[in-house]
């Protein structure tokens, strides 16, 4: 018997018995019973989420604006945050690729996952030791011209790699 959760939420609510709002509504005469039972039951099919609408878009929260820092979010990045997150909310539920997909299909309206762009192959190949410590150097060169070597907080990463690591200089 399919119903709608607004049918469901008339049916509990209303001053019929549960057979005259089950046949009135379309409701099953035991879903009513025991709504009626248990006022603080979620309406709603499926089972409940392990987190309630108000940790879950905290969680939203945090994948959107982890890009704006230089952050690409993939899976295990994504399993790895939401596992810290509810461990700090005392949950002992250790979330999977399962639980992201749903997760992501209750809210792929607010997250959007880029996929990371792979760095071009001769790109890659140009980049070579040489290259490597040149580049170190002439960033070490500027940091001592800017009298910046000992304020980390007024350096800011424009690289569009999103490198967000400090490396030591050699």
């Amino acid at each position: 018997m399919k119903y709608t959760t607004q049918n469901l939420i008339v049916a509990v609510n209303s001053n019929l018995s549960s057979t005259a709002a089950a046949k009135t509504f379309n409701v099953p005469e035991r879903t009513i019973r025991c709504h009626r039972q248990f006022p603080l039951q979620r309406i709603g099919a499926g089972r409940r989420h392990y987190l309630n609408d108000n940790e879950e878009s905290y969680l939203v929260s945090i994948f959107q604006i982890l890009p704006d820092y230089g952050f690409s979010i993939a899976a295990d990045i994504a399993i790895q945050i939401s596992s810290e997150y509810m461990k700090s909310l005392g949950l002992s539920f250790v979330p999977g690729q399962k639980w992201l997909k749903t997760f992501l299909n209750r809210h792929h309206m607010k997250i959007k996952w880029k996929k990371q762009e792979k760095l071009e192959r001769i790109r890659a190949e140009k980049f070579t030791e040489e290259t490597r410590q040149g580049w170190f150097s002439l960033l070490k060169s500027t940091l001592e011209k800017l009298d910046l070597m000992d304020k980390p907080n007024q350096i800011f990463n424009a690289d569009e790699t999103g490198f967000s690591k400090c490396f030591p200089f050699d």
